[in-house]
């Protein structure tokens, strides 16, 4: 969700909380085959059945995007294939991020950092030279230069200028983008679509993007046009065809006609991924995390201290500060370990 009074939250996810994103919601990368866990103090690469794969001999491992995934050992910083042979080290620059359409955003170790891109052999092709970046999606990356959003394309060069208070990737065609502390949407070219005119929104998904406007939340197709009511609580993203709502500070689903599917009962639930959602509900101890089905039905007991979408088969999952992977019947593939 973007809004310009919110600025300093946002650039603060800009500036490259990679690590800690779930991969499924980082970007829309391919399923990923190989999984990042740590054994003996550690990081390693288990396959979707549980196998450790690339030996644990990191001291932070990434999750994989278009078969590269970052890794450190000691101040040695590189990018690794599936089976874990280096590709390329890092030498300009200090962090490499998700790769998507073949680029991969980088900074460099100043302070503040600077950011840029490299191409999957490690060559640096667009000079890190902005305050932030985002990954490249539908062929343009947003930027940042002096708190002003633009975008650029696979060679650099400036598509839209800077001139945006706050912005989102473009998806499905178009790109969130805040003008004036309203929210609209343009296409690739820089032409508004949709007006700035909301209080608050997320990028379209599905067809739909949700906007708040009045204090209450609906959802507009790309004309522009409301598909979805202004209604009192928030209205969350669409995936797989339903879409969080809160109702009387419960979570439940609608579908793509604003009928409630999922009653509200959930002190918290995320989008569906591989026909399952996250929902966070009371228990003893502690609210937990757990799975529940398309018909509400919470399949995967709430017993997680944290978790992420199912991405691949897997998810990732956190018990007593320990990490480890459930398939989508629930059981542990690869035990919690520190």
């Amino acid at each position: 969700m973007f809004t310009a009074r919110r600025a300093a939250a946002a650039l603060a996810v800009c500036l490259f909380a990679l690590a800690a994103q779930s991969f499924a919601q980082a970007s829309k990368r391919e399923p990923p085959d190989l999984f990042p866990v740590r054994q003996n103090n550690k990081w390693g690469y288990i396959d979707r059945a549980g196998k450790l794969v690339v030996p644990a001999r990191y001291d932070v491992a990434w999750d994989f995007s278009e078969g590269l995934a970052y890794v450190k050992t000691g101040d040695a910083r590189a990018v690794i294939d599936r089976a874990g042979k280096v590709v390329f080290q890092l030498q300009q620059v200090d962090i490499a991020g998700y790769f998507t359409e073949g680029l991969a955003p980088v900074q460099t170790a100043s302070q503040p950092p600077r950011f840029g891109f490299v191409d999957r052999s490690g060559k640096l092709v667009i000079n890190t030279e902005y305050d932030a970046v985002r990954n490249f999606e539908d062929g343009l990356a947003l930027v940042m230069i002096g708190r002003l959003y633009g975008f650029i394309d696979r060679r650099g060069r400036v598509a839209i200028k800077p001139q945006f208070e706050k912005a989102a990737s473009f998806s499905e065609g178009l790109a969130l983008v805040v003008v004036e502390n309203r929210v609209g949407f343009i296409d690739k070219t820089g032409k508004f679509v949709i007006r700035p005119q909301y209080n608050n929104g997320s990028n379209f998904s599905e067809g739909l993007a949700n906007v708040a406007s009045g204090g209450g939340y609906g959802c507009v197709d790309k004309r522009g046009a409301l598909a979805i009511p202004v209604r009192a609580g928030y209205v969350g993203s669409f995936a797989e065809g339903l879409a969080p709502v809160i109702v009387s500070n419960k979570f439940g689903f609608i579908d793509r006609r604003g009928r409630q599917v999922i009653d509200p009962q959930f002190d918290w639930a995320t989008g569906f991924s591989e026909g399952l959602a996250r929902v966070k509900v009371g228990a003893k101890g502690g609210p937990k995390y757990g799975y529940i089905d398309r018909g509400g039905k919470l399949v995967i007991p709430a017993q997680f201290d944290n978790a992420a979408d199912f991405a691949g088969g897997l998810a990732r999952v956190h018990v007593g500060g320990r990490q480890g992977y459930i398939d989508r019947a629930g059981k542990f593939v690869w035990q919690p370990t520190k």
